[in-house]
């Protein structure tokens, strides 16, 4: 069953904020989602076991530096490598 939290924007949304999103220090994590392409029920299973992108809180939202996730995406290639 899909959750609202899980659907993705479409084509022209995606394209529209992706820009904005690159050069950012900080992304909220539905714009990790986003940039990954993958359900944030998603992000929220990996996070809850330990093995997602570190996130930081400011008020209720989660956020991910833009340098946590590009160690944890050169992580993942690495374990997927070896």
């Amino acid at each position: 069953m899909s959750n609202a939290r899980d659907q993705m924007p479409d084509a022209d949304e995606r394209e529209r904020r992706m820009g904005s999103m690159i050069q950012a220090p900080a992304l909220p994590l539905t714009d990790v989602s986003l940039i990954l392409d993958c359900p944030l029920s998603t992000l929220d299973m990996l996070r809850a076991k330990g093995q997602g992108p570190r996130t930081f809180k400011i008020g209720r939202r989660l956020y991910v530096r833009q340098t946590d996730l590009r160690a944890w995406l050169d992580r993942l290639a690495e374990g997927e490598a070896a």
